[in-house]
């Protein structure tokens, strides 16, 4: 992280974490982390299926400090990543986040930040499907997100919040049409009032914009939707949420002539498509689309864990176009004694390209994840997981399966809280 994004982004909230702050307790953590893992296919990709060993070390820092009513966490993290059939893989990645949140009367505020210097094959979620040939190279990605956020108590019985977030990604120059520099930004306000002791209303409106120069798409996106909260006896709550996404989709054109087919056509350059000369041919695309957003959630929680279902339904911006997600997932987590515990993640995903109804990257996605951790000693802690995924495109019908286990053992010496 060079020094300029130090001094404008994390100095100004250091700063303002130290005003008015004369007594504080504060930490300081050194920790590393070791795993070893198997994927039996890591790009998920039909065919050819590539299987790899990759062992991971991770030294880490984080550091906080808080008082009455000011908090502030920080953590810096060094990845480095080793393939033992395929050295060119091999990679270092560095990680680096803070959270700051004060409190004063009914108003309080926040900021979250993180910087990372990342692999492709690490940024992209594992529990969220991949686009076919999305991650057949492997390229450094620095990621910048900002997200500063301010909420206010009006009454006992009324809130409202104010939220905005900046993300800017850029690639190495890379092959892969599909990773490609993008900046989105998104603002959102919500409304929330207490109707009953167990129930809570809320209204939040969000508009957003997402930009990729690379292939010259501008989508705007604003949404608004209606929730509802409500807590049953024996620690079962419920909520529901409903609304509409309103969209405009701007998509540039830059055109060189080029033969195919013993025929002159036109390669649009911005989208990588063909064209033949029937009439002038647009400078720019402008799409509109309406669709509609919900979710639904239920969660219980008992002496030892808790289990979730939740199922959502979202539309957001992506280098190709509006996609459409559909999701139901399913997140058990039960803690077995003092020293064991356990998790296990199952969701199912359908991936639309929203206008586009036989789209190459429509697909289906599954995964399933259990895990059990063992906290060895106070300073050493012992997990092993399991993954499964699988990724069917429609179009095709072509699937894709791999399965990973993982290894992982944490050393955190146990130092003692500081008061200032």
């Amino acid at each position: 992280m060079n020094k300029g994004l130090f001094k404008s982004i994390i100095m100004p909230t250091l700063v303002c974490a130290s005003i008015n702050c004369y007594a504080y307790d504060y930490t300081f953590t050194p920790s590393i982390t070791s795993s070893q893992r198997f994927s039996s296919n890591i790009y998920l990709t039909p065919n050819p299926q590539q299987g790899f060993w990759i062992s991971k070390l991770s030294p880490a820092v984080s550091a906080s400090a808080r008082d009455d009513d000011m908090q502030l966490s920080s953590n810096f993290t060094w990845n480095q990543l080793f393939y033992d059939n395929k050295s060119a893989l091999n990679i270092s990645e560095q990680l680096f986040n803070v959270d700051y949140s004060h409190k004063y009367n009914r108003l309080q505020w926040g900021f979250d930040g993180s910087y990372n210097n990342q692999s492709s094959l690490s940024s992209a979620p594992s529990n969220s499907g991949t686009i076919l040939g999305y991650d057949l190279i492997q390229v450094m990605a620095k990621q910048l997100n900002v997200a500063p956020s301010v909420s206010y108590q009006l009454s006992e019985l009324n809130s409202v919040s104010l939220n905005y977030s900046y993300a800017n990604t850029a690639y190495e120059k890379n092959s892969n049409s599909y990773l490609t520099d993008y900046d989105y930004q998104q603002l959102s306000s919500t409304f929330n009032h207490l109707y009953t002791e167990n129930d809570k209303l809320n209204l939040t409106v969000s508009g957003s914009i997402y930009k990729n120069s690379t292939r010259g798409l501008n989508t705007n996106n604003n949404q608004a939707q209606v929730g509802w909260q409500h807590s049953f006896p024996k620690q079962w709550t419920a909520y529901v949420s409903a609304g509409a996404n309103y969209s405009i989709s701007d998509q540039s054109h830059k055109y060189k002539y080029t033969i195919y087919n013993n025929q002159l056509v036109y390669l649009d350059t911005m989208t990588s498509s063909l064209h033949s000369l029937n009439g002038p041919l647009p400078e720019t695309t402008t799409k509109t689309g309406i669709g509609q957003i919900y979710q639904a959630s239920i969660q219980k929680s008992f002496e030892q864990g808790n289990v979730s279902l939740v199922g959502s339904q979202n539309q957001t911006p992506t280098t190709q176009g509006l996609q459409t997600q559909t999701q139901i997932s399913l997140t058990p987590s039960y803690t077995i004694n003092e020293r064991w515990t356990s998790n296990l993640s199952t969701s199912y995903s359908i991936y639309e390209q929203t206008s586009t109804q036989s789209s190459a990257l429509n697909r289906n996605f599954y995964a399933v994840s259990p895990n059990v951790n063992w906290r060895w000693t106070p300073e050493v802690n012992i997990g092993l997981s399991y993954n499964y995924r699988q990724q069917v495109y429609k179009n095709t019908s072509q699937s894709a399966q791999d399965n990973t286990v993982q290894f992982q053992i944490t050393y955190q010496p146990q130092l003692n809280n500081q008061v200032k």
